[in-house]
């Protein structure tokens, strides 16, 4: 199992997180954590601090507890701890945490493919034949069409 880096160096400082859109909680979080590189670094890319402690939790399984517990950094260091204390009590805790993250993705990534209305934002559409105008006839009528259960907007799919 590869571990995650820790420099404590950039924990106090939190320069490497200047001019960056993180929030601050999750620069709370992450505050000395060196996630992108892995554990085969000497020496910290930020501020060359060679003194890195090894912090026994895969990069994975560092975000996806940033991820569930909302950048709790108590819920972290109580992970640590349980890691080292009971690996099979800490497996059995990512388990849950690995489904919940799933659970989460699944969810952002169908209601990004929820149809919403581009007028009123309303989920609440029907689709059907556009039908019958007086001033085009039936030309067209066979084409369909989105409609808003809420305001009534149409639209083509």
């Amino acid at each position: 199992m590869s571990s995650t880096l820790f420099c404590e160096k950039c924990a106090v400082s939190k320069e490497y997180f200047k001019g960056t859109s993180s929030s601050r909680e999750n620069i709370e979080f992450c505050a000395g954590y060196l996630i992108p590189f892995g554990d085969k670094i000497s020496s910290c890319p930020y501020c060359g601090n060679t003194m890195l402690k090894s912090i026994p939790i895969s990069n994975a399984d560092f975000l996806c507890i940033r991820d569930v517990s909302n950048c709790n950094t108590e819920l972290l260091e109580a992970m640590i701890k349980l890691r080292q204390d009971n690996i099979i009590e800490y497996e059995t805790k990512m388990s849950q945490f690995r489904t919940q993250v799933q659970q989460q993705e699944n969810s952002r990534a169908q209601a990004a493919n929820t149809v919403k209305c581009p007028r009123c934002g309303s989920t609440n559409i029907t689709a059907g034949q556009r039908g019958f105008s007086l001033l085009t006839g039936f030309v067209g009528s066979g084409k369909t069409v989105n409609r808003c259960a809420n305001c009534g907007h149409k639209w083509r799919p």
